[in-house]
């Protein structure tokens, strides 16, 4: 059985980390969590208003520094808020720290938002190395942003990075807690050293790695497309999270099909999504189908014209009589 991810948990587990290690000096660990204020600019105004605690900016190396107000930022755990959040909890008081976390977390989203970890690493050392992976060049020269502090792009960048820059990323960490889209938490552990060896200047993607990132982010902005074209006309008005696994489907029976290009490929999702997922079973679609062309004029519209509206209407209704859903 999975387990939901609970950002309270993950960090007591990360607490309970802190004794068992020592840094290479026998230096102490201490508790981090790295929080995207990209959408939380007034969260983030609260905690660069405190003098209670340690923190810098991911960007403060990068291209993207300017951006201080809506920065990403690394933060120790200080002392009061692990002392509320390991309990037991005294009404009026709390740091904070903890405050922002749990307000973070009442927001759509906010649990993407929040990774924590355990290192003997100093603070400055480890913003200078997660900085590093806040973009990549490919070898046409080209350079990208790469928004890793965001746990569902952190979890495309792990499937992408080679099996160096995975460990290379890890190196400082004891282990890295973040929420996946599914609900449950993910573990990323590494060795709580920095790595001995580090390339010189940006890192480095080959196109292969640069399109499989493309690739796995589609499905999210096709998915945002879809919620803002048709905002609550969707079967069951899916938020974000519930929309793209069933985005994700659309388009590999879409690829299945030979169907290529945005236009086209957003058709189909659209009407797997809103009609029926299985559409491209009946006779007459599978048929229109089979001549679809991806360079062809019209696309896929063009295509699927001589299907009639009575088999649309027929597929959509033989799915939500699957489904048990009855028209009002």
């Amino acid at each position: 059985m999975v387990m939901a991810y609970s950002w309270q948990e993950a960090l007591l587990s990360t607490f309970a980390e802190l004794p068992q290690h020592r840094g290479p000096y026998g230096e102490a660990p201490r508790a981090y969590v790295i929080v995207d204020f990209r959408g939380h600019p007034d969260l983030l105004a609260r905690i660069t208003a405190t003098e209670d605690l340690s923190f810098g900016s991911v960007w403060a190396q990068t291209g993207l520094d300017i951006y201080g107000d809506v920065a990403p930022l690394l933060i120790e755990v200080d002392g009061a808020s692990q002392g509320v959040l390991r309990g037991p909890r005294y009404e009026n008081f709390n740091t904070v720290l903890v405050r922002v976390l749990e307000a973070l977390h009442e927001r759509t989203s906010g649990r993407y938002a929040m990774m924590s970890f355990a290192s003997a690493v100093p603070l400055e050392k480890l913003i200078a190395h997660f900085g590093r992976f806040c973009d990549y060049a490919l070898p046409d020269a080209s350079e990208f942003f790469l928004h890793w502090y965001d746990s569902r792009i952190l979890a495309r960048a792990l499937q992408v990075w080679t099996a160096e820059q995975r460990a290379r990323f890890a190196a400082p960490v004891i282990t890295l807690r973040y929420a996946l889209r599914d609900g449950a938490g993910a573990e990323l552990a590494g060795t709580g050293r920095l790595p001995a060896d580090r390339p010189e200047g940006i890192e480095r993607f080959t196109p292969e790695q640069h399109q499989r990132l493309f690739d796995l982010d589609y499905p999210d902005k096709l998915a945002v497309q879809l919620r803002r074209l048709y905002p609550g006309l969707l079967p069951g008005n899916p938020d974000q999270d519930a929309l793209v696994p069933r985005v994700e489907a659309q388009v590999e029976r879409a690829r299945a099909h030979g169907v290529a290009g945005d236009k086209d490929m957003f058709d189909y999702v659209a009407w797997g999504v809103s009609i029926s997922p299985r559409f491209d079973e009946h006779p007459l679609i599978r048929e229109g189908l089979r001549g679809y062309r991806p360079d062809a004029e019209g696309g896929l519209a063009k295509a699927l014209a001589g299907v009639p509206d009575a088999v649309w209407d027929d597929v959509q209704a033989l799915h939500l009589e699957k489904r048990g859903v009855k028209d009002a």
